[in-house]
């Protein structure tokens, strides 16, 4: 009975959320829906329409490279510095666990009015400014979310274990530290792509019509076309389901492979103890 419940509350709920959708396909597929609870019609000349107009593909290339630099600038910048200050400076990583809320706490509209106020009388390009308005604001979700992966996999007791063993400093960064992070660092690149590549008001107030991104281009088609701004959405949410596709099928792979490669060497480490053989010609092993 209790199953039978929970069962249908939560295809309420299902059904709740994914009507919206439902009426947004529905509506990118037809010509006209007014009287009846169904289309008129059906057709997919909305969608040929949009895959045919080189501003959206422009729109879409936009959005991904600006996902793709902001993220690259974050992970490469923001990961050796996590692991720096947890490792050598715990108390700066209390503070750092403080600072990194303020990006919620300030309304989005300040801060485009404070970096306009700042860079706009410099020749600073203002594309380097959104990289850095986008640093900022997804900062919270890299550096919380590592420090919590570092957290699970007691680095400090890694570190230990392998210089005890006698690791070098660079075996423990590229053969212990980085891949037992992987499965968190994927993670928080899919969140922070999806972020930056459906961001809107940073990049709208910044740089406007001059860097056109998919949701600036939805908004405009939304003001000519309903059914057109329909089908972007439906496109939107197609490619965001595939990242999300493709993150779980590559964190399901990697945990699989480092459950296995820790199994591996496990069984290398207890024959290397007995043999006394260093860390380095285990891991080189596996």
């Amino acid at each position: 009975m209790k199953k039978s419940i929970v069962i249908m509350v939560l295809c309420c709920f299902g059904l709740y959320y994914f009507l919206p959708f439902l009426g947004t396909v529905l509506y990118a597929s037809s010509t006209s829906w007014g009287k009846t609870i169904l289309p008129d019609d059906f057709t997919l000349t909305w969608f040929s329409q949009l895959l045919s107009d080189q501003n959206f593909l422009e729109a879409v290339g936009r959005s991904l490279f600006l996902a793709g630099v902001v993220l690259l600038t974050i992970l490469g910048l923001m990961i050796p510095a996590i692991i720096w200050i947890y490792l050598f400076a715990p108390r700066l990583n209390r503070l750092m666990e403080k600072l990194v809320l303020l990006p919620y706490a300030i309304p989005g509209i300040i801060l485009v009015t404070a970096l306009l106020q700042t860079y706009s009388k410099m020749e600073l390009p203002m594309f380097l400014v959104l990289i850095g308005a986008l640093f900022i604001t997804t900062l919270p979700i890299v550096f919380l979310g590592i420090t919590n992966q570092i957290r699970l996999i007691n680095m400090r007791e890694l570190i230990d274990a392998a210089t005890t063993l006698g690791a070098s400093k660079k075996t423990i960064l590229f053969r212990v530290l980085f891949p037992n992070i992987r499965i968190g660092t994927t993670l928080v690149s899919l969140m922070v792509f999806s972020a930056v590549f459906g961001e809107y008001m940073l990049t709208n107030l910044l740089i406007g019509g001059r860097f056109e991104t998919v949701r600036i281009y939805m908004l405009k088609r939304m003001n000519e076309n309903g059914h057109l701004a329909s089908a972007v959405v439906v496109m939107y949410f197609l490619l965001m389901t595939v990242i999300a596709l493709l993150t779980f099928v590559i964190t399901n792979r990697q945990k699989k492979k480092l459950w296995l490669k820790g199994q591996h060497s496990i069984k290398q480490c207890s024959i290397s103890v007995k043999e006394g053989v260093t860390v380095e010609n285990v891991l080189g092993n596996s």
